[in-house]
């Protein structure tokens, strides 16, 4: 019983883990996609931006998709690529 607990929380840290490692790469501000081309191209995907933030070379973004449900986005700041998301 023990080692099923262990075994247990031990995949949850390494889940906790990965997610935590996945991060944006670094490009020079130059580079970056302008907020306002960013929101505009989030927004012609469907969703409606509440909180839109740069955190850790990442345009964090909390919005709602289509169906109402929250979700967390972080992209590149440069390609606009989906590096991490959380539907809440």
């Amino acid at each position: 019983m023990l080692k099923a607990a262990v075994f247990a929380g031990a995949l949850g840290l390494s889940s906790a883990v990965f997610a935590m490692g996945e991060s944006c790469p670094v490009h020079p501000t130059a580079e970056w996609m302008k907020e306002s081309d960013a929101r505009a191209q989030i927004e012609a995907q469907g969703y409606k931006i509440a909180k839109f933030e740069i955190d850790d070379n990442c345009y964090e973004v909390e919005a709602y998709n289509q169906d109402g449900r929250r979700m967390e986005l972080n992209y590149d700041t440069k390609t606009l690529a989906v590096i991490r998301q959380k539907i809440d």
